[in-house]
């Protein structure tokens, strides 16, 4: 049975649905907060050349400082002022813009996720987000920053009663739960997604800071045994702090639901995010199982969609969000369950073995290894070492030949492709392995493709294309990749 206050909320909106609207006067103090913050991301070099070029001069920086900061303000009073939306013709018009008018019609049949967010701003004044993302946009098409709760959710039962499913009942707040993840799992994939390159970037600018204003603390500093280890150990654990707090706060009280008209996810500690994707609108999915993330039993599962493909966001408001759902941390034993739910046909798959990349690409797999790992080991020992105060381990170079050799065979021996009635699966990598899941109903073309390196080995790759994304077997022999090409019915063939 449909909830009646959905129904009495979707009649209202009938009733009024040829007028015009616009947001909640509160959107001005929502939408500032954001637009300040990204001014400040954009504009830090400025801030830091300031500082590190003698210091802030009260005048003539701090005009230019002021001047970005009443950017900010004035996009924020814009926006509030030219945005309207209306339902007209069962479709969604937002219309937006001073000097550059824009004017956007979103059919409900072409919407790929729905979006409902709410952060702390939001609650104060009682009020949501709600996102819209077609395949048509690198970002949110339809966006509406601030509206009522009970706006919103007439809104989302309107357009999705307008799909190809008009007798489908308001399922917002039922479905099966197909996922849950506790705090344990969610901190464990911010341990598991922490980057050590930005720990060391944040070093790097730490000490060029340091020896601007305080050079001869810093040489004292380092000349003491270890203390630059110490430090640089110091900085990693702040990153992994980082990380984890952040995955805390974004996927918090994660839960994946399945209803009669697609998926939901819900997540989030401060802001609390509601991604709805229709049945039948997902792209691709994605499963990250890192080296950490195997020793932990788990793997991240990225839920994709022919919207803007993790680049959300809009030009008004300047906020982003991904676009795509996100499975923090799944077991390993309740993988293949759980994919096969959200996407029909893995079970087929899974029963399939895994098909070898051709036996020469193990050469330029070797080869990319030890390119990779012998460059990235010399500029440790050459750069990194002597900043630590460690000296230099010119050593470091040959280590890492014979450690880029080992992981180029395993990435070699890692890679793999399926290919079944529904999917074409592809799995890459050792340390970072990577498992893409494609449905064949979603290709746009296929190409055979034959780099300056594949030509030198004889080697091939199939390129499978979907709205927004790109999947690429493993190397293949000639025979091979046409065999793949025919049966995914192959539209072109090319040499980059």
């Amino acid at each position: 049975m449909s909830d009646p206050r959905a129904g009495g909320r979707e009649a209202g909106l009938e009733r009024g649905a040829d007028e015009w609207k616009r947001l909640e006067p509160a959107s001005l103090a929502i939408n500032l907060v954001p637009n300040l913050w990204r001014t400040l991301r954009s504009t830090w070099p400025l801030l830091l050349a300031l500082v590190l070029g003698g210091g802030v001069q009260i005048g003539r920086d701090v005009l230019v400082v002021l001047l970005f900061l009443l950017v900010s303000l004035a996009r924020t009073a814009v926006h509030f002022l030219t945005l309207r939306y209306r339902m007209a013709a069962e479709k969604l018009e937002i219309r937006s813009g001073l000097f550059g008018r824009q004017n956007r019609v979103i059919d409900p049949a072409h919407i790929q996720n729905i979006e409902l967010l709410q952060n702390p701003l939001h609650r104060l004044f009682g009020l949501v987000e709600l996102r819209l993302e077609t395949a048509g946009e690198g970002g949110a098409e339809g966006l509406l920053s601030a509206i009522s709760a009970s706006e919103a959710k007439a809104l989302q039962t309107a357009l999705r009663r307008r799909r190809a499913r008009p007798s489908v009942d308001d399922a917002d707040d039922r479905g099966e739960e197909l996922e849950r993840n506790g705090v344990i799992e969610v901190l464990g994939h911010g341990v598991a997604e922490a980057r050590a390159g930005a720990a060391l970037i944040v070093y790097g600018v730490a000490q060029e800071i340091a020896r601007e204003f305080w050079p001869e603390a810093l040489a004292e500093t380092l000349e003491r045994d270890g203390a630059g280890a110490v430090l640089l150990a110091v900085f990693l654990s702040l990153g992994y702090v980082w990380s984890v707090g952040g995955a805390l706060v974004r996927y918090h009280g994660f839960r994946l639901l399945r209803s009669q008209d697609g998926l939901r996810t819900e997540s989030g500690l401060l802001t609390r995010r509601r991604v709805h994707i229709p049945a039948g609108r997902v792209q691709l999915l994605r499963l990250d199982e890192s080296v950490l993330r195997r020793v932990m039993g788990y793997a991240t599962v990225h839920i994709e969609t022919a919207g803007a493909n993790g680049a959300g966001g809009d030009p008004d408001d300047g906020q982003s969000t991904s676009s795509e759902a996100i499975i923090p941390m799944v077991a390993q034993e309740l993988l293949p369950e759980t994919l096969d739910a959200v996407l029909p046909g893995v079970a087929e798959s899974d029963r399939l073995p895994w098909l070898p990349s051709a036996p020469l690409a193990f050469i330029p797999a070797v080869i990319r290894g030890v390119l990779r790992w012998t460059l990235f080991l010399w500029l440790g020992g050459h750069f990194l070492l002597p900043a630590l105060g460690l000296g230099r381990m010119d050593e470091l170079a040959g280590i890492g030949t014979l450690f880029g050799a080992w992981t180029g065979w395993r990435d070699w021996g890692t890679a793999g492709w399926k290919l079944s009635s529904e999917l074409l699966v592809v799995r890459r990598g050792f340390l970072s392995r990577q498992t893409t899941l494609l449905p064949r109903r979603k290709v746009q073309s296929v190409h055979i493709v034959q780099g300056p390196t594949q030509r030198v080995f004889g080697l091939w790759s199939v390129q499978v294309w979907v709205a927004g994304a790109r999947l690429e077997t493993p190397e293949l022999t000639e025979e091979e990749a046409a065999r793949v090409f025919a049966r995914m019915g192959g539209g072109g063939r090319s040499e980059a």
